[in-house]
């Protein structure tokens, strides 16, 4: 009975032992590249692909003023392809595909820009490519990969890569996104705030989004009826005619 008790004992100390190994060591990265690996390792067979959710957006002036609101209907395929219907009854939505932006308006095309949605790669994109193809993307839309540190967010560990142009948080032991900061078009610093996370499979998504322009709040966005799929109709995210996946919520 004593040997018995002895060895549950060492195997419980052992079992201990590996837990904190593997806190350690997903605490200590040293280069993005690493952290990268890590996550793919992790979650490539087990985080979701497909999701869809109704958003309220709520929008703000330059004085921190509430002045509108709406409901979006949002969908999301990784790596590449997202979706934002703005008015279904007006047929205006946006498409990310690949690396452009098409913005449609009355069902009819009215824009087509090469400005790649950068944030799906580190938000559940870099799980369905490979890790060559990832560090590739997020190269190309502008992140440094040599600039990473540790760094602490809302009291959690976090991982940062990028520059002060452009920059994401990753939390440092779940991998979810929890801030963006980037420099758009007109030159002003956007702060990006994820927050409110639950899981989602095996995967994690957040449930409040906040947008800072110029250090002001100008947007809040709240996902409601979050759904995993197990596909979404590529017809979805067709620039050519509007596929009306929504009507089915």
């Amino acid at each position: 009975m004593k040997n018995s008790f002895l060895i549950l004992l060492a195997i419980s100390i052992l079992a201990g032992c590996s837990v904190k190994k593997e806190n350690h060591k997903k605490s200590n990265f040293e280069t993005a590249g690493q952290l990268l690996q890590a996550m793919k390792s992790e979650n490539d067979s087990t985080w979701y692909q497909h999701f869809t959710f109704k958003q309220h957006t709520v929008f703000f002036d330059t004085a921190g003023q509430r002045t509108d609101s709406a409901l979006w209907y949002e969908a999301v395929s990784y790596p590449y392809l997202f979706r934002i219907d703005r008015d279904i009854e007006r047929g205006n939505y946006t498409i990310y595909r690949n690396d452009s932006t098409y913005h449609i308006l009355a069902d009819t095309m009215y824009s087509a820009t090469a400005n790649p949605g950068a944030h799906l790669v580190f938000k559940g994109g870099l799980y369905f490519t490979s890790l060559d193809e990832t560090i590739e993307k997020l190269e190309k839309y502008g992140f440094d990969l040599q600039s990473f540190r540790k760094d602490k967010f809302m009291g959690e560990p976090v991982y940062v890569i990028g520059d002060e142009k452009n920059q994401f948080w990753l939390h440092a032991e779940n991998y979810y996104c929890m801030r963006r900061i980037y420099t758009n078009n007109q030159g002003n610093k956007v702060d990006v705030v994820y927050e409110d996370f639950k899981q989602l499979g095996d995967g994690w998504v957040e449930q409040k989004v906040t947008f800072y322009t110029a250090g002001k709040k100008r947007m809040e966005e709240f996902y409601l009826d979050i759904k995993m799929r197990d596909t979404i109709d590529v017809a979805s995210y067709c620039v050519k005619e509007n596929y009306e996946w929504y009507l089915d919520y």
